[in-house]
């Protein structure tokens, strides 16, 4: 009686093999359908920032361009000794002016508390 029922038995391990098989492949599927979304969502949403960023420089680069065309008489030096005046570290004004931090730091001895400002 053992003998005859093994096939049989056999088959229903084959049949529940092939059914947990075919479940996760559709799982699978539908994971990767909503991996694919959210990296199109996120994608999209980086193309927004990007395309925002693209016009917040274009928008800095136009407005130093203006600054520059309006006062090309404005030397590093001036530019630092009003930046110090605005309260800019030395090394902030440096980079800003590119000048060096030496010589940034004594424009700050000099300017930061004369009283001209």
């Amino acid at each position: 009686m053992s003998g005859a029922f093994f096939p049989y038995l056999m088959v229903l391990l084959w049949l529940a093999l092939a059914a947990v098989v075919a479940y996760l492949y559709s799982r699978l599927q539908r994971l990767e359908s909503k991996r694919d979304s959210v990296t199109s969502l996120y994608l999209d949403q980086l193309q927004q920032q990007i395309s925002a960023l693209q016009r917040d420089v274009s928008r800095l680069q136009s407005r130093a361009e203006n600054r520059n065309h309006s006062d090309p008489g404005l030397s590093p030096y001036n530019q630092a000794i009003e930046m110090i005046r605005q309260g800019l570290t030395a090394s902030e004004v440096a980079s800003r002016c590119g000048i060096s931090r030496s010589e940034a730091e004594l424009i700050v001895s000099l300017y930061r508390n004369s009283p001209t400002s």
